[in-house]
């Protein structure tokens, strides 16, 4: 059985569970952002920023549906179904080529439609019931997020992987007015992956299981943690509150090691779009270096790429006062299986590449 449906944002009736329909329908003015509902948020605009891309593909879906011919009705999946479910996105390019995602589960339901991608639901996710959202009288339905991120994560690296649960359970604490014990957790996840039988990806969901301790406050910052880890750093402590004396108030920082006095802050775009927003990160971070932390600001660069993960270890290595091994901790070797899978990719490339110069079909 899967938690309750209140990883989706504005389904406030908690007797609903994901395993049967669940609806709700958004504010009259979805672009509002309501700050008493998202309290417990300390960045607002990236709930504003979901809550935009939201109304803006259920206005897209809504025009897709009507230009739908076809007599079964569309579940849409993928990155679809995690926006319409305000869920930051994962990095995968081979799937945000399209618009739409689709669930099918026969070749032959599988129309030919413009900017519409169609993804396979596996066997052993088909009991589950999609989630149903209602927008301009139209019924929007889509694939539950835990159903979605199971199906992703044949898609994604475990890296992506870890990074779309972690944005799953973030998005499940926006909801107001519940207390903390009705927060999806992770013995619900392992509940609901338990009885699955086999899926491909079903190795990912379970290995990104041990890499969520607490909830980080965006993707980039879980990347960012991630990063640290693959290169073999202890864990930064996510969410690290602090009283800083110059500002005479305590502050949440990104990530950190409170023993040594270092902090990391991710610095994203989003922080300079929001006047008010990048002139509190700045403050903060001042005060916080005048009373004796250090602080390390990262960018999206430096997660992304290897070089940038590397010099970005090496950076925290130093302030911490260690070396960085380069390699992860035993408990986190799965890590390495990206870089296993992106070889063994490469290794086949360069021997397609031979082979056709030697004119052999392969």
């Amino acid at each position: 059985m899967l938690p309750r449906t209140s990883c989706i944002p504005y389904a406030r009736r908690m007797t609903h569970r994901f395993d049967s329909p669940a609806s709700f329908t958004p504010p009259a003015d979805p672009l509002k952002y309501d700050a008493a509902f998202e309290h417990n948020v300390p960045r607002d605009y990236l709930a504003a920023s979901l809550a935009r891309q939201q109304f803006a593909m259920l206005e897209a879906c809504h025009g897709h549906l009507a230009r739908t011919t076809t007599s079964r009705p569309l579940i849409y999946t993928g990155m679809t179904a995690l926006t319409l479910c305000r869920i930051e996105l994962p990095h995968c390019p081979r799937l945000q080529r399209k618009t739409f995602h689709v669930l099918y589960d026969k070749r032959t339901h599988r129309p030919d439609r413009d900017d519409t991608g169609y993804l396979r639901l596996p066997e052993a996710l088909r009991t589950h019931r999609p989630v149903t959202l209602i927008h301009r009288d139209r019924e929007i339905v889509c694939t539950h997020p835990l159903v979605t991120w199971a199906m992703l994560a044949a898609w994604l690296s475990l890296t992506e992987v870890i990074t779309l649960l972690d944005a799953i359970l973030r998005a499940d604490a926006r909801v107001a007015n519940r207390g903390e014990d009705s927060r999806m957790s992770l013995d619900d996840i392992s509940s609901f992956l338990s009885p699955l039988g086999t899926f491909p990806g079903r190795k990912k969901c379970v290995q990104s299981l041990q890499f969520i301790s607490t909830v980080t406050d965006s993707s980039m910052e879980c990347r960012t943690l991630l990063a640290l880890l693959r290169e073999g750093l202890p864990p930064p402590v996510p969410q690290w509150s602090t009283f800083v004396p110059s500002l005479g108030q305590t502050v949440t920082t990104d990530l950190a090691y409170p023993e040594s006095n270092v902090v990391i802050e991710y610095d994203g775009d989003a922080h300079r779009q929001d006047k008010r927003q990048y002139r509190r990160d700045a403050r903060k971070r001042q005060a916080m270096q005048a009373d004796g932390l250090t602080v390390i600001v990262v960018f999206a660069d430096d997660i992304l790429t290897d070089r940038g993960r590397a010099l970005f270890a090496q950076r925290v290595a130093e302030a911490l006062g260690i070396d960085p091994p380069g390699v992860p901790q035993p408990e986190y070797e799965a890590l390495l299986d990206d870089d296993r899978r992106r070889e063994a990719r490469d290794r086949q490339r360069r021997y397609r590449a031979k082979e056709r110069t030697k004119g052999r079909r392969v």
